[in-house]
């Protein structure tokens, strides 16, 4: 460290090596939050891609009743995602939106140019977009 205007200051090598440790907490942060994920990332993406869908064309009514759709449609664990998506903040659709969704956007390099996946889909594009009901698989034939 050296002595500037009558205090320490850090050189160039400890700046860096601050840098270096902040980087790494962060990044731990980031690995943290994608290893509490209770669902594959493309599979949160599609719940959260539905659930904008939802409160788009309906007025959130501060419930989780778009995202338990979801998660009912998918067969994918309610009490696990919706526990992670309150601790997270979200608390209602909206919130889910808002918040959760944040959390994984900046855990998840990459996260935005994912395509959103339902459970099971072998095709990786968006789910239904119709708003009558969660999103469902394609027959197969």
């Amino acid at each position: 460290m050296s002595l500037c205007n009558g205090g320490l200051m850090p050189n160039k090598r400890e700046k860096a090596h601050r840098k270096e440790i902040l980087h790494a907490v962060r990044e731990d942060e980031r690995r943290k939050v994608r290893n509490s994920l209770p669902a594959a990332v493309p599979v949160l993406k599609a719940l959260f891609s539905y659930v904008d869908l939802q409160v788009r064309s309906v007025e959130c009514d501060h419930t989780l009743r778009h995202v338990r759709d979801f998660i009912r449609s998918q067969g994918l664990p309610e009490d696990a995602v919706v526990g992670w998506l309150k601790n997270n903040g979200g608390y209602c659709d909206c919130e889910a939106l808002m918040n959760a969704e944040q959390v994984v956007q900046e855990a998840v390099p990459g996260y935005d140019d994912l395509a959103p996946t339902l459970v099971g889909s072998v095709n990786s594009g968006p789910p239904n977009s119709g708003n009558s009901g969660p999103p469902k698989e394609p027959h197969k034939r």
